[in-house]
């Protein structure tokens, strides 16, 4: 596995959000709205990020295929905003005219000091993104936003192995104490940021099935996952979402773990 690899697959998969069902006939109901109406616009917001900062720790860096893998990432990530975008339009929810407190919270903790820093909070944010559109898909009977979050979903699974990846290879050498004590300041970071979570989106994580213990329980799984990848670097590691193509009730995306190759989704 290399740089060079998470470049070529980025670039396999820029299509991923192509064919969406932009004709599902179906509208949100008011209950729906007020479930999602103050979080998507957030996270559409959040997944907007020109990446400046991260892209310049990318340069500093000094290998041009990460650089390059850094520069399509960033663009799928604009791609979900997008397609987010275009939802809310349908559904006259409007874009934020301003970032949220939180994340401005976020942006400013990813410029501050290292790369190996900026990328363990961006990996915070995406272990958090990938608990919440779990409960946004559940949150609503839009085959159309199931279908957005199902693609999304996967896009997540594999941006959490890429900057698993990164980090084993930036952080070589690091000695057992410094370790252990990253892990402990990026977990209370992470609790923190679980309950902030909670309390501000609680609507849209009630609506798609999650209490706050079941959200903690579920974050903390995730947050699992990532500390494995970062223990054992060298594969893919993604759990493949079984659920059908189109979708018109509730039903929870069931994870199955699996080892792939690095292909586009």
């Amino acid at each position: 596995m290399t740089f060079s690899d998470w470049a070529n697959y980025f670039s396999a998969n820029q299509n991923h959000l192509d064919n969406l069902s932009w004709d599902d006939t179906y509208r949100l109901t008011e209950r729906e709205l007020r479930a999602i109406r103050y979080s998507l616009p957030q996270f559409q917001q959040g997944e907007h990020s020109e990446g400046k900062h991260l892209y310049q720790k990318a340069k500093d860096l000094g290998d041009p295929d990460y650089v390059a893998a850094i520069r399509l990432f960033i663009r799928e990530e604009q791609g979900h905003a997008r397609v987010l975008g275009q939802y809310m339009a349908i559904h006259q929810l409007p874009r934020l005219c301003k970032s949220s407190g939180l994340d401005k919270v976020f942006r400013w903790l990813r410029q501050w000091a290292s790369l190996e820093h900026t990328l363990r909070v961006l990996l915070t944010a995406e272990i958090i993104a990938a608990v919440y559109y779990q409960a946004l898909y559940q949150a609503t009977y839009s085959g159309l936003l199931q279908q957005i979050c199902r693609r999304i979903l996967r896009d997540e699974e594999m941006h959490l192995n890429f900057q698993c990846f990164t980090l084993t290879q930036i952080t070589r050498g690091q000695s057992a104490l410094r370790r252990w004590a990253t892990r402990q300041a990026y977990r209370t970071l992470m609790a923190g940021t679980t309950l902030v979570v909670w309390v501000t989106y609680h609507r849209t994580l009630r609506a798609g099935g999650f209490g706050l213990l079941a959200f903690a329980d579920a974050v903390s799984v995730e947050f699992g996952r990532v500390e494995e990848m970062l223990a054992a670097p060298g594969g893919i590691s993604v759990r493949e979402q079984v659920v059908e193509s189109t979708v018109s009730v509730k039903s929870s995306p069931t994870f199955q773990p699996t080892s792939v190759e690095l292909q586009p989704l």
